[in-house]
């Protein structure tokens, strides 16, 4: 048999693509190398636009919860800065397992075919084109189109010939605590900190009782990784000294890595497209990738209906894709937080960024900081920073410049 689209993985691009390949029909097969859809780590934090991507409602029990501000915190020093929703917007928690299998059901509601424990290996060629994938070392499938949405390690992507040059990546780990006391649910935090790293420790309240409770690392040299402590030790050290969760309990554990180099240089070829982690469409500074992956599975699958309409999965059909994709500005928005990520890697590798965060966390203002997180800096915004924290930004400057001289780059 041959299918219409074969899925590798059941991450958010994975499931809105065979969410929406279904809708328009289309024989889909999805294969997940894990027991189920919600073994998975899905991004929680989010916003309008996920949600509508989504097609859910803020009162429906696909959102875990809704925040009027989030912080962003020293666990060193204590200072802090709040983006409240007038920058922010409306910001949500998603309910990671129920959105997930609200994804799937869909699917299979439309005729969608879900394998699991089924660990793709590397695609299928004739000539020059993808016609399936292997997986589970003897077993093989065959697809019009295949759709790597397997995650940073994409063995699509290896195995089809794709380049991922500058790559970097965030590894985390996330617990669900149970058991906590007087917790503002209102409020979602974000902590930096010498033991945290080049990265973040996040807590986002489900309740007064229930929290998430993770940390992201991006490694800017062996040396500064091997230097830190075990990311789980910190999340652990995090709730010993904190009342809210000193008698917690560990739930559910949750670990995953993320691209944040940006989209990388070719996504499409003849027979197959990748979506999500694997194509790097992931905006890499603040870890968002739900509603990045959400887009991308709905403009592959709009392209996939269009592919089998015209029988073309030729590399210039299958590239209408990744043409559309990048005209976007949320694929904008990733490619400058990208850059924006290497930047702040590279200064890593010879300065301290802890000292530079408490100096963004001291002196920055919430709207500036928020225009630079979000790659979207005014004109006016630069020349406040020229201006008003020229010291500031002399400082972090100084120390990026000495590292591109240093590294060669």
């Amino acid at each position: 048999m041959t299918y219409d689209v074969i899925i590798a993985g059941t991450g958010p691009a994975g499931l809105m693509t065979a969410e929406k390949t279904t809708s328009y029909g289309l024989k889909t097969l999805v294969l997940e190398k894990r027991q189920g859809v919600t073994y998975s780590l899905m991004g929680e934090l989010v916003t309008d636009k996920a949600l509508n991507f989504l097609r859910v409602k803020p009162d429906s029990e696909y959102i875990g919860n809704k925040y009027t501000s989030i912080v962003g915190e020293s666990l060193d020093t204590g200072s802090n800065i709040v983006v409240d929703r007038t920058l922010l917007g409306n910001s949500y928690l998603f309910d990671e397992d129920n959105c997930q299998e609200l994804m799937r059901d869909r699917a299979l509601s439309d005729g969608a075919e879900f394998r699991y424990k089924a660990r793709v290996g590397s695609v299928v060629k004739e000539g020059d084109s993808v016609v399936g994938v292997k997986y589970n070392q003897s077993e093989e499938e065959r697809a019009n189109l295949t759709v790597g949405a397997d995650g940073s390690f994409s063995r699509v992507s290896e195995t089809a010939g794709f380049t991922h040059p500058k790559w970097l990546l965030s590894y985390g780990y996330r617990f669900k605590l149970t058991n906590c006391k007087n917790v503002d649910p209102n409020v979602a935090y974000f902590y930096v900190g010498k033991d945290v790293g080049l990265g973040y420790l996040w807590l986002y309240p489900r309740s007064e009782t229930e929290v998430n409770l993770g940390i992201g690392r991006v490694p800017s040299s062996k040396t500064n990784w091997h230097a830190l402590p075990p990311m789980q030790d910190v999340l652990r050290k995090y709730m010993k000294e904190h009342p809210e969760t000193q008698n917690a309990k560990i739930a559910a554990v949750n670990g995953g890595v993320v691209p944040c180099a940006g989209i990388i240089p070719r996504f499409t070829d003849a027979g197959v497209a990748l979506c999500g982690n694997s194509a790097g469409q992931v905006s890499s500074i603040v870890g968002g990738g739900v509603t990045t992956c959400f887009h991308a599975g709905q403009v592959l699958a709009k392209h996939a209906k269009r592919m089998v309409d015209s029988g073309d999965f030729s590399k210039k059909s299958v590239g209408e894709y990744e043409k559309e994709y990048r005209k976007s500005k949320l694929a904008s928005n990733i490619t400058n937080t990208g850059k924006g990520m290497w930047a702040v890697s590279k200064y890593a590798m010879h300065n301290d960024p802890i000292a530079a965060a408490e100096i963004v966390l001291g002196q920055l203002d919430a709207k500036t900081l928020n225009e630079l997180i979000q790659g979207h800096a005014s004109v006016a915004t630069i020349m406040t920073l020229m201006s008003d924290f020229l010291p500031m930004v002399a400082k972090i400057g100084v120390g990026y410049l000495r590292a591109i001289a240093v590294s060669g780059f």
